[in-house]
């Protein structure tokens, strides 16, 4: 499996852990809707670490805190 193949998998299964549709997906990571439908076929992305980094930390930020922030 290359690169871009790789990428595409990962993609596909972040939108589907995280429950979004192509357009929520593209606009949660900031690409058009047409990128990121292009990725998730396969044609690649001139910047896949950045991709990965943005997948991360959404998914981060989407996580419940297992403690409620400290108001002191």
């Amino acid at each position: 499996m290359n690169e871009r193949e790789k990428l595409a998998q990962d993609l596909k299964a972040w939108r589907a852990e995280e429950g979004f549709t192509a357009e929520a997906a593209a606009m949660v990571l900031g690409i058009p809707k047409r990128t990121f439908e292009g990725i998730e076929q396969g044609r690649g992305f001139p910047y896949p670490a950045l991709l990965r980094i943005a997948m991360e930390r959404k998914t981060a930020l989407n996580r419940p805190q297992s403690e409620p922030p400290r108001s002191d």
